[in-house]
């Protein structure tokens, strides 16, 4: 099969963004679990905001804060994604054996304080 080479017209419109990469922990002497620590990945790709089309046809499982990421590099579903201050976790990945750019359904990531453990002081 023939590879389309689409990187070069792509590359003109990169953006850099970060992939967060997972760190493995360990346990330690005493048998204590110790988390690794994230490891963050400078990379360079196209985001484009998910149409209002495919919004619909897929059942309103993608919303207007949801992005599709062009890119050259390869990433697996739920990975980590951090782009302008966003947060976003790759929902699919599309196999393109044709081409040199790899297309990918990012979700955003919304943070909710609650959920967090993030509690606003109270003052009173």
């Amino acid at each position: 099969m023939r590879k389309f080479a689409f990187g070069g017209v792509v590359r003109k419109y990169n953006v850099p963004y970060v992939f967060v990469r997972p760190g493995s922990g360990e346990w330690d002497e005493d048998g204590v679990w110790v988390p690794g620590k994230e490891e963050r990945v400078s990379l360079q790709g196209h985001f484009q905001p998910v149409s209002a089309k495919l919004q619909q046809e897929e059942g309103g499982n993608y919303t207007e804060e949801d992005r599709t990421l062009y890119t050259a590099s390869v990433h697996s579903n739920g990975d980590r994604i951090e782009y302008q201050g966003n947060h976003y976790t790759v929902d699919t990945s599309e196999v393109r054996e044709y081409s040199d750019i790899n297309k990918y359904m990012l979700k955003k990531v919304v943070r909710n304080d609650s959920i967090q453990g993030d509690s606003v002081s109270d003052s009173s």
